[in-house]
């Protein structure tokens, strides 16, 4: 059993105060001095922490009701116990955090990174004059009410791996969600919408079947085996680069699903490879040339491009949400003939670092 940091008196924060804190925090996790961030049983309602170095730090039992926490990274912060009722968490990262028993009623955590993170219902216990009482805290559902109080949104969010186990999930947006391997045991799933979602590996999901129109859930065994037959199409196609056109041939794989090929692309030849509207999601593309290839509304949540070479290739509509572009090259591609080609990401939705370190053409 566990405290109950709820009935626990709050004290307020100002917006300087949480600035001298996160300056301090920041310098503690360099090891250059400062203190670790503690807002344990500490008001911060409304404050502006947005983009802040928090990692590692301990909100239990803090009220952050409408705190603006948007791209802040938050790895393995504690916020146990937390009123986080309408926070603004997109594009956070919130990767291994304590997040047991905690409030999340309006809360927007579009694109936010949970990879790991535990959301459970808290178990508590709590004294009183007739003796010990157990109780239940941790919200992210809705109930009936007047104004029509929205669910968590966890649109679009990085979720592998997560504990919803006994959570009260009422009106949750999981649409377009990747929660590989996530556990919903015991969670309460009125009304709730896993549109496009991933849910490969999912335990103890049951919600009706129109919640998860297009989600992608695990490849049968017969998907797996005929689509082994694709590796020899990435052979020729490499074979086809090194010769010039003169052996092997180019590979289309279009509208295939090549989730089973996973790590086969790692460091490959695949220039001018066409994947139009594939389903690739997770896949380890790092150290891969595909100067012009053709990947235009593609699948590539979670995929890995690092360290690729992706000058003039197309991602055109393609679903990029949380893929990784560490020290890939996205300059424009310089063709024999004295022509040009883009690297075209248009109509595609990115987060703020996506391309941080990324090569690009320098500024005229």
């Amino acid at each position: 059993m566990l405290r109950d940091l709820y009935s626990e008196k709050r004290s307020p924060c100002t917006q300087r105060e949480i600035d001298v804190i996160a300056t301090g925090h920041k310098r503690y996790l360099a090891k250059q001095g400062g203190a670790r961030g503690r807002f344990v049983s500490v008001t911060l309602d409304g404050l502006r922490m947005a983009g802040y170095q928090l990692a590692e730090a301990d909100f239990a039992g803090a009220s952050l009701i409408g705190t603006n926490l948007a791209r802040a990274n938050l790895e393995r912060a504690s916020f146990y116990c937390a009123d986080l009722r309408r926070a603004d968490f997109r594009h956070a990262n919130l990767r291994n955090s304590d997040m047991r028993g905690a409030s999340f009623r309006g809360a927007n955590l579009c694109f936010a990174q949970l990879d790991n993170a535990d959301l459970r219902a808290a178990m508590m216990m709590q004294m009183g004059a007739g003796g010990v009482t157990v109780i239940d805290h941790g919200d992210l559902g809705v109930q009936a009410a007047p104004g029509g109080e929205r669910g968590v949104d966890f649109s679009n969010c990085s979720m592998k791996g997560i504990c919803f186990a006994n959570a009260n999930l009422k009106g949750v947006n999981f649409n377009g969600a990747l929660l590989n391997g996530a556990n919903f045991r015991g969670a309460k799933l009125a009304d709730v919408s896993f549109v496009g979602a991933v849910i490969s590996g999912v335990k103890d999901l049951t919600v009706p079947a129109e919640a998860l129109k297009g989600a992608i859930a695990d490849l049968s065994d017969a998907n797996g085996d005929a689509l082994a037959a694709l590796r020899p199409k990435l052979d020729e196609h490499q074979l086809w680069i090194g010769s010039g056109g003169a052996r092997g041939s180019a590979a289309v794989l279009d509208d295939m699903d090549l989730r089973p090929l996973q790590k086969y692309f790692v460091g490959r030849q695949l220039t001018g490879l066409s994947a139009r509207r594939a389903v690739m999601i997770g896949i380890d593309f790092s150290g891969c040339a595909l100067q012009g290839a053709k990947l235009d509304g593609a699948d590539l949540r979670d995929a890995n491009f690092a360290h690729s070479d992706l000058r003039g290739a197309s991602f055109r509509g393609a679903n990029i949400a949380h893929a990784k572009f560490d020290k890939a090259d996205i300059r424009i591609l310089q063709l024999l003939n004295g022509k040009h080609r883009d690297t075209d990401f248009a109509d595609t939705q990115q987060s703020d670092n996506q391309f941080a370190t990324a090569i690009v053409d320098e500024a005229a």
